[in-house]
This record gives structure tokens, C-alpha cells and sequence, in this order.
């Protein structure tokens, strides 16, 4: 009997160091744990769509002076206006002349590097300025789009809405400190920003 009971016992601490022996096996054959996704860039860039092409809503008349009352900086360019032109420039633009350095939508920048004087619009500015003239854009009553590209600047591009009622009465008279054009300027690498731009009629 105890010849038996002493194989018993060694039949049973075998077996129990056989499983102990498989689970370090079975563990690893495991899939290992996949890793954990990268979180989201901090700055994810906004992508702002512009339609190839020049379309403008006939007899609409915006034409002025559309300025930011912050500063909207980009390097040593900054941003001075967004102008629209008369309705005959958009069908000039439209028809294929495009030799004046003028078009029916332009945004300027100004050179901060460059030296001051009294500018266009009745106050004083930077000497140097670039104008971004369209390679496209979409102007109706209630929406504004732009492209355009500058060797210094890289691609230009905003899209933005009017406030129709804010406008009216600006242009009625002359100039308001309201927002009448509000939306998103994306200059060459640099994320888009949100504008607010006021309103002059000029000269």
C-alpha cells in the first residue's frame, strides 16, 4: 500500500509540472497586444475647397474695401484687404483680359520689412505690397471663394459668406466697423485662420 501511495504521489507532481511547464508555453504563442493608435495631430490643418473656374452671380454689386481689424500675419507679410471690383470687372476678368495688375477679386499683403507712407485707402501703409490676383474663384450674393498663388506667399485661399443686411448698410454709408464678411484665409503652409472683415467703399 504505501509502495502505491508514493507512485500516486509522483504520477500527481508530474502532471502538475507538465502544467506548469505548458503555460509559459501556451503564453507565449499568444498574438501579441496590437499597439495603440498615435493620437491625432495637436493642429490638424482645415482644407478649404475652391472650385476651378470663374463664376459670378450677375447685377451683384460689392464692390469695396474689405478689411480685418486684427492682425493677420504671415512672415514678414501682412494681410492689408481683401477688394472686390465693379461688376464690369468680373465680365472684363471673365471675357480673358487679365493684363492689369487689378482683378475683379485680389487679396493684398503688405511688406512689413518695407518703409511707411500714406496708401489708397486714406490712412498710412507699408511701401511694398503684393497682390494675390484669382487663378479661381465663385462670388454670389451670399458666398465668397478665392485661389489665387504668389511666388512669396505660396497658395492664397479663402472662403468666406456675407452678411447681406451688415453690408447693405455699410454701403449705403460709406465704411462700418461691423463684420460684413466673415470666414477662412489659408496662406501657402501656414493653417487656415478665421477673419472678420469690416467695410470701405474707397475713393
Amino acid at each position: 500500500m504505501r509502495h502505491r501511495t508514493l507512485i500516486l504521489v509522483v504520477a500527481a507532481l508530474a502532471v502538475a509540472a507538465t502544467g506548469c511547464d505548458r503555460k509559459p508555453a501556451e503564453q507565449a504563442k499568444a498574438p501579441p497586444t496590437p499597439p495603440a493608435a498615435p493620437p491625432p495631430p495637436a493642429h490638424a490643418t482645415t482644407t478649404l475647397t475652391v472650385a476651378d473656374g470663374y463664376r459670378h452671380q450677375a447685377g451683384i454689386d460689392a464692390s469695396g474695401y474689405y478689411l480685418s481689424p486684427t492682425n493677420f500675419r504671415v512672415g514678414a507679410y501682412q494681410f492689408s484687404h481683401l477688394a472686390i471690383g465693379a461688376p464690369s470687372d468680373f465680365q472684363t476678368w471673365e471675357k480673358g483680359d487679365r493684363a492689369s495688375t487689378f482683378g475683379p477679386i485680389l487679396i493684398a499683403f503688405d511688406d512689413t520689412t518695407s518703409p511707411l507712407a500714406s496708401n489708397e485707402l486714406g490712412g498710412e501703409g507699408h511701401t511694398v505690397s503684393v497682390r494675390v490676383l484669382p487663378d479661381a474663384y465663385s462670388f454670389d450674393a451670399g458666398k465668397l471663394t478665392f485661389r489665387g498663388k504668389d511666388p512669396k506667399l505660396g497658395e492664397v485661399v479663402f472662403v468666406g459668406a456675407f452678411d447681406q443686411a451688415a453690408l447693405a448698410r455699410a454701403r449705403a454709408e460709406g465704411s462700418t466697423q461691423a463684420t460684413v464678411l466673415a470666414g477662412d484665409l489659408k496662406v501657402g503652409a501656414a493653417p487656415a485662420r478665421k477673419v472678420a472683415l469690416t467695410y470701405f467703399v474707397g475713393d
